[in-house]
């Protein structure tokens, strides 16, 4: 090896030994969608749900709010700063990844979130711009915000194609005199390892075909399949959300200096080979024994 190259590695190395264990992390968390056993592909007629009606999506828009990571002691430590819900929406690759506040360093066991807005978050005018203002609930229907809007098309027993409009939000009675909230608080297994500086990444996984699976099977021709006012759909598919979402760590790729560490320890395994003096034997060893 070159001396400059050794140099360079050893440097990299105690750069990489001295940072503070008390530095934060920051984790990327990407949202992905499956169904029937693969990942979501759009606007093509190649699913079938529980009750056996072929569908397809075009969008899924939705609000995730409250999202929390639990420490080993128990404590939750809140993903972003302050209480702004994420929107996220198939349709804009900006929101699909949530990029959290600097973490403390440590290993995390469970990360919780409330789907939809509750009721201290749906105001109605709290979005003042779209995309979050389109996902207006009509204030006649209780008012507020869509919780999602998964959108598409499913195929009746005569094989026409039917809007499918899945429309999660406030129930009502059908005198409009009173109103059901159907967010619901998710919490899921972590198994995370936050490492001091790390940009950590993970994958918040929702599976569409769980929302019309169990405990009730789910048939659009006689459950509904544009249920804004359908109070009976929306709790069933509300239950039926329990097992909708998973989380999935992401093996991180090594850092350079990470890298440059492993090569150190590779050439040079003796003990303390992180010393100085250590490091300028290796290297006088290394130069004399390429010299010609």
């Amino acid at each position: 090896m070159k001396p400059t190259l050794w140099m360079m590695l050893a440097c990299l190395a105690l750069f990489n030994a001295c940072r503070k264990s008390d530095d934060p992390g920051v984790l990327d968390l990407h949202v992905g969608y499956a169904v029937n056993g693969g990942p979501l592909v759009c606007d093509t007629l190649r699913y079938v749900n529980e009750a056996g009606n072929p569908f397809l999506v075009t969008e899924i828009q939705w609000f995730l709010s409250r999202l929390e990571l639990q420490n080993e002691q128990g404590e939750w430590i809140a993903f972003g700063e302050g209480d702004q819900p994420y929107y996220i929406d198939t349709q804009l690759s900006e929101t699909q990844t949530l990029r959290s506040q600097p973490l403390p360093t440590g290993h995390y066991r469970a990360l919780r979130f409330t789907f939809g807005l509750d009721e201290a978050d749906n105001r109605t005018g709290r979005f003042p711009n779209p995309p979050e203002s389109n996902m207006f609930w009509p204030d006649l229907l209780g008012g507020g915000y869509h919780y999602m809007k998964l959108n598409g098309k499913w195929q009746d027993a005569e094989g026409r194609r039917v809007p499918l409009n899945i429309h999660l939000g406030i129930g009502q009675n059908e005198s409009l005199t009173e109103f059901y909230p159907n967010h619901f608080s998710v919490t899921l297994p972590a198994d995370l390892t936050l490492s001091a500086g790390q940009h950590a990444e993970a994958q918040l996984l929702m599976t569409i075909d769980n929302w019309f699976r169990s405990p009730h099977v789910y048939d659009f021709g006689t459950d509904g399949s544009a249920i804004m006012q359908n109070q009976a759909a929306q709790a069933k598919l509300k239950e039926n959300g329990a097992d909708v979402f998973s989380f999935h760590p992401i093996e991180a790729t090594p850092s350079l200096s990470e890298r440059s560490l492993r090569i150190m320890k590779k050439a040079a395994p003796q003990p303390h080979f992180m010393t100085w003096k250590h490091l300028k034997e290796t290297f006088n060893a290394k130069n004399t024994q390429e010299r010609p």
